[in-house]
């Protein structure tokens, strides 16, 4: 288990610690992170987006496993947006953001990769189901919130623009009409999606670990604290119950990976939104950082489920 541990995880923290190096040697400054960033939003995220909706073998998937995993995600989300919004008197746009830090994940850098190692890739349907779901329905209604929020003083027309020419939902639109039409890629155009969807996580967690560097207290207060709690204790028991329920009362035992899912660290698309929609990062990158200490335990309880 270490071992399959050390495999995933060394990458994901020698990334963002290099990140936070390099901003500490100010080779690296705020600016580049927003670049860094706003290269993930406008060209990374669309192309992994199509590629993996493209792929994905929906008609294959559990939809009964989805919607109890939804709702834990649902439920999540709302505790999240309601304690830094009513608790900790945070905007409405950075506490929809620390509400999706905690419904999503980091599967697809972290999860997917260990999964692969201890259950082999034809046994991880299951988190590639819950990613394909995450982007159709968290990830797209959390861009349209943010673009009616940031839009909320201009009219209506700037809006729907705002919305119908967002990047990452184009490349979630366009994927799905693939996906569900059986469309079959060309072979480069798979290869080129595949080669830019690969830099967007390794990409953001680079842009994270500079931001870091250049914050002033990275140290947990009780809303970091709090929101680490909940993500990494709450989430995997409350998706265990809802899917128990579901089944009938048990749990069923093709679908384990889905707690190592819940169990997870905040996934950095949080981190992303944020920086794209001139949201403060001081709570959410922190958050992140807490997340995916805090996993390695998590995850490695949840792998022997």
């Amino acid at each position: 288990m270490l071992g399959h541990l050390s495999t995933a995880v060394f990458p994901i923290f020698a990334i963002g610690a290099l990140g936070f190096l390099l901003g500490k040697m100010r080779t690296f400054d705020v600016t580049a992170a927003f670049a860094i960033n706003k290269f993930v939003m406008l060209v990374c995220m669309p192309a992994l987006c199509i590629e993996f909706l493209a792929l994905a073998p929906i008609k294959h998937f559990d939809f009964l496993l989805l919607f109890g995993y939804f709702l834990s995600e649902i439920i999540l989300f709302l505790i999240g947006l309601f304690i830094s919004k009513y608790i900790f008197r945070l905007s409405n746009t950075e506490a929809i953001l620390i509400g999706l830090a905690l419904a999503l994940t980091n599967h697809v850098l972290f999860v997917l990769p260990i999964a692969d190692e201890i259950f082999g890739a034809s046994n991880t349907l299951t988190i590639v189901s819950i990613i394909t779901m995450d982007g159709l329905l968290i990830f797209s209604l959390t861009l349209i919130a943010m673009d009616i929020l940031s839009n909320s003083n201009r009219p209506f027309f700037v809006t729907i623009k705002a919305i119908i020419t967002n990047p990452p939902l184009i490349g979630i639109l366009v994927g799905l009409v693939i996906s569900l039409n059986n469309l079959e890629l060309p072979s480069g155009f798979l290869f080129f999606l595949e080669k830019m969807g690969g830099t967007a996580t390794p990409a953001l967690l680079f842009s994270l670990g500079i931001m870091l560097s250049y914050q002033d207290k990275i140290a947990p207060t009780k809303l970091i604290v709090s929101m680490t709690t909940i993500k990494l204790i709450l989430h995997p028991i409350l998706a265990w119950l809802l899917i128990a329920f579901l089944f009938g009362g048990s749990y069923p035992a093709n679908h384990s990976t889905a707690l190592m899912v819940a169990a997870a660290p905040s996934g950095v698309m949080a981190y992303m939104l944020a920086m794209n929609y001139n949201v403060t990062v001081d709570r959410i990158s922190p958050i992140i950082l807490y997340t995916s200490i805090g996993s390695l335990i998590t995850v490695s309880l949840a792998a022997t489920m």
